[in-house]
């Protein structure tokens, strides 16, 4: 990938991997809370956790369906999100990766390569399937929400569908928590039916933890190639 916004946009689920993968079936998260059956409120819940979240970090576990091969790709690793727009994806599994973000500049770290690629970032240039989880951006200005069958009882299943067309991604669906509206999983279906789904794993999920600013500083270690991004906006 040659966009550093084509890698970043990996970590949620926006493009698939460089290679051949089915979804894991989402672990639940917390109680049966009220049921709601309103997709418009659901969406809403989701908004205000984030909105009132300071930071959240969690292990993740990252499952790509290639559907025409109905083979899958597994990656794992840690997240750490804070406000304001701060990010950072440690891939551990398969191979090492780093997305990082401190809300002014951007890097995408790939030791084995030895490279790292950077560029300056603003929050309107990213889209909002990513932004919302830093208490930024509208969900209801850029989804027509639906409620889906859930596959537990503990979980909402929410489907957004892009209000305007998103070419890498057809919709968005979200198993989202009934006690605390956090998202416990995404699963983004591109326009062929492949489907990214990334896993939050419930047991790591903690919030306002007072994370660090430092963690989501990053310096490339010597004799690193760095390349930068000097494209402008993004179109998802």
């Amino acid at each position: 990938m040659n966009s550093l916004f084509a890698l970043l946009l990996l970590p949620l689920g926006l493009l698939a991997p460089a290679g051949p993968g089915k979804p894991a079936a989402g672990p639940p998260m917390g109680a049966v809370g009220p049921i709601l059956v309103d997709a418009a409120e659901v969406m809403e819940g989701v908004q205000r956790f984030y909105q009132t979240t300071a930071d959240f970090k969690a292990s993740f576990k990252q499952t790509y369906l290639f559907k025409a091969y109905g083979r899958t790709q597994v990656s794992s690793g840690r997240v750490f999100f804070k406000k304001p727009g701060k990010m950072r994806w440690d891939y551990t599994a398969p191979v090492p990766k780093l997305f990082v973000s401190d809300g002014q500049m951007l890097w995408v770290y790939e030791p084995q390569e030895s490279q790292a690629f950077r560029r300056s970032l603003r929050s309107s240039q990213l889209p909002v399937a990513l932004t919302f989880m830093s208490g930024q951006g509208r969900l209801a200005d850029e989804f027509v929400p639906k409620l889906l069958t859930p596959p537990s009882p503990q979980v909402y299943l929410l489907e957004l569908v892009p209000k305007k067309s998103a070419g890498d991604y057809q919709s968005l669906q979200l198993e989202i928590d009934r006690t605390t509206f956090a998202v416990v999983a995404s699963t983004v279906v591109d326009p062929v039916g492949n489907t990214n789904r990334v896993e939050f794993d419930p047991k790591t999920f903690e919030t306002n933890k007072g994370l660090p600013d430092k963690g989501f500083d990053f310096a490339p270690p010597a004799g690193v190639r760095v390349l930068e991004d000097k494209t402008t906006g993004f179109t998802p």
